[in-house]
Formats: structure tokens, C-alpha cells, sequence
């Protein structure tokens, strides 16, 4: 046997045995409360009312939002998992007979939401664009890096969630600036 082809047949097995199965995880809105930090899990309360309208996924790859290690996030309902989040800090839905015509309406489109990693840092991402009423649309960007430590599950799962929620305390922030203004 030549030397190359020893060294060649090496090669192989060694890439082999390194490679690891992939392990596509479905993001759950249940898990993501679950895993958020401690901090994070006690979103801001509006200081007035606002109706969200439409929350629609721009992502242009709608199923998967990236991932850590071999865990592979994938994500088939962005829009739920925001609208939940944004329902707990006061906020109405559509069809809630509650909000009267003179509440503001918000759309929000989700135009990334992600999480990416490096050798030693997880970058989850959540980025918006957001309509008030008829004002021009604003955009949310949360991008918190950290270390990543081990690679795993929940370590995904707490980075996503803390991306979703540091998004909806900035949207939460912005919209409540608008509170002492006049409507129009």
C-alpha cells in the first residue's frame, strides 16, 4: 500500500470520527419562557394602550433560526412566540373587544431572528420593524453576545429567549415614550 493512500484512508477516519449528528430542535413559545434568565423573564408593562395588529415573519429562511453547537434551532411560528411575549406586557391583540378605536395600532414585521456563534461567543439576533398608526416604521434591534460556554440545548434555547426579550422591552420602551403624546 502507498504511503498516500494510508495517509488518505487516515484522513477519513479521523474526519469521520469527529463529525457529530445534528440535533434540529423545534423552538416551543414554553421552552423559551422556560429557559429565559431570571432577569429577563419580567418583561416592562406599557404605561397605555396599544393594539397589535399584524405581527408577520419577513425571515427569509421562515423555518430555521441557526443555531449552537450541533443543536440546529428550528422555528415554525415567529410570530406566535413574539405576539405572546408582546400580550404580556399589556398589550391587546386585533380581535380583543377590550381596545377601543382610539388605542394605537402596531404592526410588527420580523425581518431576522437567529442565533449564530463563533468559537468562544453566541450572538442570538432579533431584529423588527415596527409600525405605529400611520408613522413611519422604526426598527428594534436586540444582539446581545456572550460566551458560549458549552454548546448545549439550553444554552440555545436561554440565548434565543433573552434575544425575543430584550426586542420586546425595547419595542415596549419605545412605545411608551409615545404615551404622554396626543394620538394623530
Amino acid at each position: 500500500m502507498s504511503r498516500a493512500l494510508v495517509l488518505a484512508v487516515a484522513a477519513a477516519l479521523a474526519l469521520s470520527a469527529c463529525a457529530r449528528p445534528v440535533n434540529q430542535v423545534m423552538v416551543r413559545s414554553e421552552r423559551l419562557a422556560a429557559a429565559a434568565p431570571v432577569a429577563a423573564r419580567k418583561l416592562p408593562r406599557l404605561s397605555c394602550a396599544y393594539r397589535l395588529t399584524e405581527v408577520a415573519d419577513l425571515r427569509a429562511d421562515r423555518n430555521h433560526a441557526g443555531g449552537l453547537g450541533r443543536h440546529q434551532l428550528m422555528l415554525d411560528d415567529a410570530p406566535t412566540l413574539v405576539r405572546e411575549q408582546l400580550r404580556k406586557t399589556g398589550m391587546a391583540v386585533a380581535d380583543d373587544p377590550a381596545a377601543d378605536a382610539a388605542t394605537r395600532q402596531v404592526s410588527v414585521q420580523i425581518k431576522q431572528l437567529y442565533l449564530t456563534q463563533n468559537q468562544v461567543t453566541k450572538i442570538p439576533v432579533a431584529v423588527y420593524s415596527v409600525q405605529v398608526d400611520d408613522q413611519a416604521p422604526f426598527v428594534i434591534r436586540a444582539q446581545s453576545a456572550t460566551m458560549n460556554w458549552n454548546g448545549s440545548e439550553d444554552e440555545a434555547f436561554e440565548a434565543l429567549s433573552a434575544a425575543l426579550t430584550d426586542a420586546n422591552a425595547q419595542l415596549v420602551a419605545t412605545l411608551n415614550k409615545g404615551c404622554a403624546q396626543p394620538k394623530g
